[in-house]
């Protein structure tokens, strides 16, 4: 309840900062474009204001420079709004593609104050638009793989009516994690204020968070709330979080407490808030593995772990990083990779994790046919009520 109340908080105050911007005075329809080099695009220039002197000349900027950009596209033309007509209060521009990469286009005029925070153009060069599609696709074969590993132990609880041997504290992190990814990932994809200061700071970059990662991490935290209920509903025996997790969990939330509450001073951008939030869920992710695999190592065993949910998770980090690698490599941005460091890590850690489990799996611990004999271990190393997070791990 507490955690539910506190992220209201989180968002709440997010959407404060998100919502602090300047007037617009133009707008680009499209406003962002996807092209490839020596493609043809128009767009539409917008004067949304009439009380201003006219004529307005005004100039295109590239990445906050005149009459330079950078070899990404052709030079865009002066416009001029002569009169506030309706007629006259659209102008269209072709931009042409030349160079892959990525570039912001913003205007100026000494008649009237634009606010390149806030009226600008996003544009996207790519080498192929084929390579495009690839990378969509291996972006849904993620999404989807990653998203079907929750599943195996959702349907197990309800199978058995049960979630004796869901170790509590597994899950009180993961529902944590993946709640500040969401955060990271729906704002970096729906906010243009947080993308300009991405842009900002990676001025030839792309952006690193793309639909299927939203709809993942939402549908992730869907997911372990959907396995919160069956804890309570289900015969759960003397489980739960223990002090450790209890105590990790309490001091994440309140350092993405106090930032957000230190943003809204502006000492903060939300962009770093925002990687506040995708490094708690980095820092979780690294946690979270560690106990399962020392159990592994201590019973010589990975009986009741399903290699099935390894094998899902590993194609998932994996096809991840392929798509960042696709992406830099067809726009020419390398940098990018690093932009996202919470996809980044999360793909590492995965598939360095999985590959462990993997080995002691099929290599160190294979299951033989007297796989079901018990294992010689003293109760009191290993119990199945014990926290996956205690202070003895």
């Amino acid at each position: 309840m507490y955690l539910t109340y506190l992220f209201r908080v989180f968002y709440v105050i997010i959407f404060i900062n998100l919502t602090k911007q300047d007037e617009s005075v133009i707008s680009f329809k499209p406003s962002s474009l996807s092209l490839v080099t020596d493609e043809h695009i128009s767009v539409v220039v917008r004067l949304l204001k009439s009380d201003v002197t006219f004529p307005v000349t005004m100039t295109f900027l590239y990445n906050d420079k005149p009459n330079d950009t950078q070899g990404y596209i052709d030079i865009i033309p002066d416009i001029v709004f002569h009169n506030h007509t309706i007629s006259d209060q659209s102008q269209e521009i072709v931009v042409i593609g030349r160079h892959e990469g990525h570039l912001v286009v913003t205007a100026q005029s000494s008649q009237v104050n634009i606010s390149t925070s806030v009226d600008f153009l996003l544009i996207d060069i790519a080498r192929s638009h084929t390579t495009n599609i690839f990378i969509q696709i291996v972006g849904w074969i993620y999404f989807i793989a990653w998203s079907i590993s929750f599943y195996p132990q959702i349907i197990l609880n309800f199978q058995r009516r049960s979630v004796i041997g869901l170790n509590f504290d597994f899950l009180a992190l993961n529902i944590l994690g993946h709640s500040c990814y969401s955060v990271f990932n729906v704002y970096m994809y729906t906010s243009t204020n947080v993308q300009q200061q991405y842009f900002a700071n990676h001025p030839h970059g792309v952006l690193p968070v793309l639909l299927n990662d939203v709809i993942f991490s939402c549908h992730a935290v869907f997911a372990c709330i959907v396995t919160v209920i069956q804890c309570l509903l289900f015969e759960r025996g003397t489980q739960r979080v223990s002090y450790v997790a209890r105590l990790i969990g309490g001091v994440c939330i309140v350092f993405l407490f106090v930032s957000s509450i230190v943003s809204t001073s502006k000492h903060l951008s939300t962009l770093n808030l925002l990687y506040f939030f995708s490094y708690v869920k980095l820092f979780i992710t690294i946690i979270k593995y560690c106990p399962q695999a020392w159990m592994n190592f201590k019973r010589k065993s990975t009986e009741g772990w399903s290699i099935g949910n390894i094998l899902l998770d590993f194609t998932g980090g994996l096809f991840s990083l392929i798509q960042m690698f696709l992406l830099a490599s067809n726009y020419n941005d390398w940098s990018s990779i690093f932009g996202s460091p919470t996809k980044l890590g999360l793909g590492l850690f995965s598939i360095l994790f999985d590959i462990l489990f993997i080995v002691q799996h099929y290599l160190l611990y294979p299951t033989h046919s007297d796989a079901n004999r018990s294992i010689n271990i003293p109760n009191e190393e290993i119990d199945e009520h014990s926290p996956i997070l205690s202070p003895k791990s």
